[in-house]
C-alpha cells in the first residue's frame, strides 16, 4: 500500500496540469477577479452622508417631542443632518439636497425616499427601529403607566459597536469562493481520475494481479490524494493573504476552523469522485463532472455574488460551504462552519464505505 500512496503523490506532483489547476489557477482567479471586479461590484455598500427633511405637524405633542428628541440625538451623534419644516408639503422635497423626507402622523412615520436606494434602505431601518421602540413604550404605558418611571435611560452605554476588523472587499470575497471552487474541482475530478486513469493506461489489470488486496489499493489511492487536498487549500489561503492582502478570520482559531472546513469539504468531494470512478470507470471525468461542477458553482454565486436562484441556489453544496465560510470570516460565528464540517465528514464516511464495497465487488481485469 505504501507504494500505491507514493505513486499517487508522485503522479500529482509530476503532472503540470494538476499543479496548474490546483495551485496557480485559483490563485490567479483570486487576483484577477478580486482586482478587476472591485470597481464593478462591491461587497459592502457605503451609505455615505444622510440628510433628511422632517415634519411633526401630524403628531400629538408627546409624540412630536419624542420624535424631535430622537432626530436631535441622531444629529448630535453625526448619523445624519436634519431640517425641520412646518406647514409645508413634504412629499415634494428637494431630492437633490436631501436623502429622504420623514413625516410624523400620529404614532406612524412616513418616509418619502430620495434618489439613492442604499440611503433609502438605511433610513427606513433607522426609523422602523424608532417606530418599534415607540410602539413598545406606548403599549407599556397603556398597561402600566407607572412602570415607565422605572425604565432606564438608554444613554448609549448599553450598546457596543462590533468591530469586524475590515470592510469586506471583492478580494476577500473571491479568496473564499476560489478556495471553494478548487476544493470541489480539484478534489472531485482528482478523485474521479483515480481508477479512470488506471483503465485508460491499461494498468488496472496489473493492480488486480498484484498481491495487494483491493481494500489496500483503495485506501492507498485515498491516502495518496490527501497531499493534493492540503496543498490546494494552503496555496489559495496563503497566496490570498500574503500576496493579495485578502482577509479571512482575525484569530488563529478562526482560520484553523476555516481551513478545517475547506479540508473536510475537499475530503467529501474526493470521496464522491473516487466512488464515481468505480461506478463509471471508463467515462472521462472531465467531460462529465466538470460541466456539472461549473453549473453548480455558477448557481452558487462562486463567480458572481449577485447570482441567486431561489429554491435552487441554497441547495448547492458550494453555496452552503461559502455561507458557512462567510459567517465565520465576517461575523466570527462558527456554528455553520462546525455543522458543515460534520456533514462533510459524514458524506466522506458514507462514500468511503460504499467505495470499499464497490472496489471489492469489481470484476477482475485479467
Amino acid at each position: 500500500m505504501r507504494n500505491i500512496i507514493l505513486n499517487e503523490i508522485r503522479s500529482y506532483l509530476r503532472s503540470g496540469s494538476n499543479l496548474f489547476f490546483t495551485i496557480f489557477f485559483p490563485c490567479a482567479c483570486v487576483f484577477f477577479l478580486g482586482t478587476f471586479l472591485e470597481s464593478v461590484e462591491v461587497s459592502d455598500e457605503v451609505v455615505g452622508e444622510l440628510s433628511v427633511v422632517y415634519c411633526t405637524d401630524g403628531g400629538d405633542a408627546a409624540s412630536a417631542a419624542a420624535f424631535e428628541e430622537f432626530i436631535n440625538a441622531l444629529g448630535s451623534s453625526g448619523t445624519l443632518t436634519a431640517k425641520k419644516i412646518n406647514g409645508e408639503s413634504i412629499d415634494g422635497f428637494d431630492r437633490d439636497t436631501f436623502s429622504a423626507a420623514v413625516e410624523l402622523s400620529g404614532l406612524d412615520i412616513r418616509i418619502y425616499g430620495g434618489n439613492d436606494k442604499i440611503k433609502n434602505r438605511t433610513l427606513k431601518a433607522i426609523f422602523d427601529s424608532y417606530s418599534q421602540t415607540a410602539a413598545a413604550y406606548a403599549s407599556a404605558a397603556s398597561v402600566n403607566p407607572a412602570g415607565l418611571t422605572e425604565v432606564r435611560d438608554l444613554d448609549g452605554s448599553y450598546a457596543a459597536r462590533k468591530d469586524l476588523g475590515t470592510n469586506r472587499s471583492m478580494m476577500d470575497y473571491y479568496a473564499v469562493t476560489m478556495a471553494v471552487m478548487i476544493l470541489f474541482m480539484g478534489s472531485c475530478i482528482g478523485g474521479a481520475g483515480c481508477y479512470t486513469e488506471e483503465h485508460e493506461l491499461s494498468t488496472i489489470a496489473r493492480l488486480d494481479a498484484s498481491p495487494v488486496s483491493r481494500t489496500a489499493v483503495f485506501l492507498g489511492k485515498i491516502a495518496g490524494s490527501l497531499p493534493m487536498v492540503l496543498i490546494q487549500t494552503a496555496s489559495v489561503m496563503l497566496a490570498s493573504t500574503l500576496l493579495f492582502g485578502a482577509h479571512y478570520c482575525r484569530t488563529f482559531s478562526g482560520n484553523f476552523l476555516l481551513a478545517a472546513l475547506f479540508i473536510s469539504a475537499s475530503l467529501a468531494a474526493l470521496s464522491v469522485g473516487v466512488l464515481l470512478s468505480l461506478v463509471f470507470p471508463r467515462i472521462p471525468s472531465n467531460l462529465v463532472i466538470m460541466p456539472v461542477l461549473w453549473g453548480a458553482m455558477f448557481l452558487s454565486g462562486t463567480f458572481a455574488m449577485d447570482i441567486y436562484v431561489r429554491g435552487l441556489t441554497e441547495c448547492m453544496p458550494m453555496y452552503i460551504i461559502q455561507r458557512a465560510a462567510f459567517d465565520l470570516t465576517v461575523f466570527g460565528r462558527p456554528e455553520k462552519a462546525v455543522r458543515a464540517i460534520a456533514v462533510s465528514l459524514l458524506v466522506f464516511a458514507v462514500m468511503f464505505f460504499f467505495g470499499l464495497i464497490k472496489t471489492n465487488a469489481r470484476r477482475k481485469n485479467f
